[in-house]
């Protein structure tokens, strides 16, 4: 079979998966959080950049409650959301009301902080990049957690969309002139941000567990 025709099978597969969740009102991200992987995976899926196995392939056939061949089948109607099987429509409304109640509690913080005078996102994390917070790398949830001490590491679970808008923050503006954006550490899924440094070209991380050198030399 010619690399076209794989390209060609695996996009169609893409805007299959595209089709059921729009159908359903999930953006990447949440489809990506119900099915436990990154957002970054589920666009490489649909823009055919990635191989899915057959087991995630079923997995995902069954979240929408179809048979894995009618999944991939262009011409099998896509379900409503009232047509997915109770179990998904469960986990689906149980996301969104943890979406929501996490807004609330970064609206009501941010309320909070505007009373007390304190800074936006943006201007706090521009302060701890001049205090030399990211002189090594540091993560988004490393950068929240020294702007919120008052805030358990049992609780970050209820701040993930806050720690992703941090990244998103860190990712744009300002801050791509200020900090060299990093690959996750070895056994982790979390992308690292360090202060530039022309002399490094590339940072090298060291057996788990050890310091990483480029980044503290940055």
């Amino acid at each position: 079979m010619s690399i076209d025709k794989i390209f060609t099978g695996k996009l169609a597969f893409g805007n299959r998966l595209y089709q059921f969740r729009k159908a359903v009102g999930l953006t990447q991200r949440d489809f990506a959080a119900l099915m436990d992987t990154s957002q970054k995976y589920i666009s490489d899926i649909e823009k055919g950049e990635s191989n899915p196995s057959l087991e995630t392939i079923i997995r995902y056939a069954v979240f929408f409650g179809v048979e894995y061949f009618e999944f991939v089948n262009p011409k099998y109607p896509v379900p409503t959301f009232d047509q997915l099987p109770f179990i998904t429509r469960k986990a689906i409304q149980a996301h969104r009301k943890k979406q929501q109640s996490e807004k609330t509690k970064v609206e009501q913080r941010k309320a909070t902080n505007k009373a007390e005078g304190i800074p936006g996102r943006a201007k706090q994390l521009h302060a701890l990049l001049e205090s030399g917070f990211f002189k090594r790398s540091r993560t988004a949830k490393e950068a929240f957690i020294k702007l919120n001490p008052g805030v358990s590491k049992q609780d970050l679970g209820d701040y993930a969309e806050e720690i992703t808008r941090i990244t998103i923050t860190l990712s744009q503006g300002k801050f791509l002139k200020l900090l060299d954006k990093l690959e996750p550490a070895p056994g982790t899924t979390a992308v690292r941000f360090v202060t530039k440094d022309p002399s490094v070209i590339n940072y090298v991380d060291g057996p788990v567990g050890t310091k990483d050198i480029a980044a503290d030399e940055g």
